[in-house]
């Protein structure tokens, strides 16, 4: 019989240019590029510009407001926390508060959303709908912008509809031209709750001067007002009061602004209802102003903007009418927002967002985006979480998942842990690009994400918030970790022994940092540790110079020496588990001499 030819040659192999986890595979058929399993390490680019893989940043306690976080808004230069049912006022942030004020105690104990616009800080969390400067209000409270119904009406009515009735108030005014000669004024409704002002040729009329009839909509005037010269001369405001309208905007749970408008939806009483407020007014939102997308079988999980169009995401649902997305057009009415339904029947199972122009949302199966935003309703989804999907849709409560960009990673928040996807390592999938990702664990239950100014912070389940900063975890060491793939070097059916010197790292110098190195075969299923390494260019003591030397450009080399024989498949694992001791790598090499044919 032939000999292989591969028999007794030295091969080698090389780690490099690192992408991401990879957990859709058998550990054994990973890219070796990736890994199949890596924990609380990333590539940050603003200090290597992605060369290498590194432990993550730790976090440190800021404050701690005793309840879940369901909100967090900064608003010049403070912070308002949404905490259980409490609002709070950080007056200092972002340093440690000094005094936390309690704004509200009657919150909904739900996630909330914030938006500033027109120099306000708007609150919506599906009880209430807020607005903040100085003080905290509810809008409906906040002097809401009162309609003219009606103008150039006679004193026995008709004249021309003018403003719609705003939600927000149960307040209108009615603008008439006066005859000289009636004294009886009939109103645009019916059934009415009071008059609250009569003003005659600009002038204040005594509630003397006139009677009220509530059921007829009917003002009877002592004295009839004299006739119009030029213009409407009397204008009435009074309240009709229609049970549930501001309730359809403060039920809301979600808003974002969209054409110089907010755009509110997520109110249960109206699952599938799009609400806009005016023309840069949130305090004016018509009660003819909202939109149906699809039918009410299925309720709107978010809503998001981008390349001026206003996309909704709806839960899977039998008539699979699921998103939707409205463009601003004019038509005799003015500006409107019409909806058109786009092909996909995927539904949104938690959260949706703009990724750098990428439309993405979270379904049953992972994360979506969409291919085509043509207004030709041809949307055609990419899948973007293939090398996850494993272990994310399988997180507990990943229906509660929420979403943020941050540092240009996209944030994926389940539980106690943080999915990394990184759009700048994108790579051609069997249907369209996908991401990169990466996996941190924070080890304690986050709940809520908010970037501020190039910083990642974080609320926990128990009311504490925590700011990424610093290389350990509010005191306790990082586990970060990087494995490759167990690798039978391209020859599946030899056998293998390791040229004890052949194996080098490429490391990143840290301050303080260090790296350890383990390995693992098929013949054994347990970690062998080699060696730990310092990983810092600055300290050099306890180095073993026999085995690290340092070069330029933040990087050094360490040798590994593994002694391992007749094996078929090795990884290396690189790791850091002590506080305050990160790592970094850019790539690794091994050796090995090939030997005879596996053997049963």
């Amino acid at each position: 019989m032939a000999k292989n030819s591969a028999i007794g040659k030295m091969i080698k192999r090389a780690y490099s240019n690192f992408r991401g986890i990879d957990f859709s595979n058998d550990p054994g058929i990973v890219n070796i590029s990736r890994s199949p399993d890596a924990l609380n390490v990333w590539k940050n680019y603003s200090d290597t510009q992605g060369s290498c893989v590194e432990t993550r940043p730790g976090y440190v306690k800021l404050a701690d407001f005793n309840n879940k976080i369901n909100g967090f808004f900064v608003y010049n230069n403070q912070a308002l926390i949404h905490s259980g049912t409490n609002l709070y006022l950080w007056s200092n942030f972002p340093d440690s508060p000094e005094e936390k004020t309690l704004l509200k105690n009657d919150m909904n104990n739900e996630r909330s959303s914030f938006v500033i616009f027109n120099n306000k800080l708007y609150i919506l969390d599906g009880k209430y709908f807020l607005v903040y400067d100085e003080t905290l209000r509810e809008v409906k409270n906040n002097n809401p912008f009162i309609p003219t119904t009606t103008i150039g009406r006679k004193p026995s009515g008709g004249g021309e509809m003018y403003q719609d009735v705003n939600l927000l108030t149960p307040l209108r005014k009615n603008s008439f031209w006066g005859d000289g000669t009636s004294t009886d004024y009939y109103l645009d409704a019916t059934g009415i709750d009071e008059v609250t002002e009569v003003i005659v040729n600009d002038e204040v009329v005594a509630n003397t001067d006139y009677t009220v009839d509530l059921i007829f909509g009917k003002i009877t005037f002592n004295t009839a007002p004299s006739q119009a010269i030029t213009s409407d001369n009397v204008v009435i405001t009074f309240s009709k009061n229609i049970s549930g309208y501001a309730n359809r905007i403060s039920k809301c749970s979600k808003m974002v602004i969209f054409d110089r408008r907010v755009f509110f939806a997520g109110n249960p009483e109206y699952p599938n209802a799009i609400f806009h407020c005016e023309l840069n007014t949130p305090e004016y939102i018509s009660d003819l102003a909202y939109y149906q997308d699809g039918t009410e079988e299925s309720m709107v999980k978010s809503i998001v903007v981008g390349n001026n169009i206003l996309w909704v995401f709806k839960e899977t649902n039998q008539q699979n009418d699921t998103i939707f997305y409205h463009t601003a057009t004019i038509d005799s009415t003015g500006k409107v927002y019409p909806n058109y339904q786009g092909n996909v029947s995927t539904g949104c199972y938690a959260d949706a967002i703009n990724y750098k122009d990428d439309i993405v949302f979270l379904s049953r199966n992972g994360l979506e985006g969409i291919a085509n935003e043509n207004i030709d309703s041809r949307q055609l989804l990419n899948h973007r979480s293939s090398l996850v999907d494993n272990k994310l849709i399988n997180e507990n409560n990943y229906n509660l998942a929420m979403m943020t960009e941050w540092e240009g990673y996209l944030l994926v928040l389940v539980n106690h842990k943080i999915y990394l996807a990184d759009i700048r390592q994108m790579y051609q999938g069997i249907i369209g690009y996908e991401y990169e990702w990466y996996l941190w664990d924070l080890g304690v239950e986050i709940c809520y994400l908010k970037e501020y100014k190039g910083k990642l912070y974080v609320g926990a389940e128990d009311g504490s918030i925590f700011v990424f900063e610093g290389t350990n975890d509010n005191g306790t060491a990082i586990l970060s970790y990087w494995t490759t793939p167990m690798d039978n070097f391209g020859i599946g059916n030899l056998n293998k022994t390791t040229n004890k010197r052949g194996g080098v790292a490429k490391i990143k110098t840290i301050p303080n940092g260090a790296i350890k190195v383990s390995e693992i075969t098929n013949k054994r299923q347990e970690e062998r540790f080699i060696k730990q390494y310092s990983a810092t260019g600055f300290d050099f003591s306890n180095i073993d110079f026999g085995n690290f030397s340092f070069v330029t450009n933040n990087q050094s080399y360490v040798v590994y020496k593994i002694k391992e024989k007749k094996f078929v498949e090795l990884s290396l694992k690189f790791y850091s588990d002590e506080i305050d001791k990160p790592f970094g790598i850019y790539s690794a090499m091994i050796e090995a001499f090939v030997g005879g044919y596996v053997k049963k």
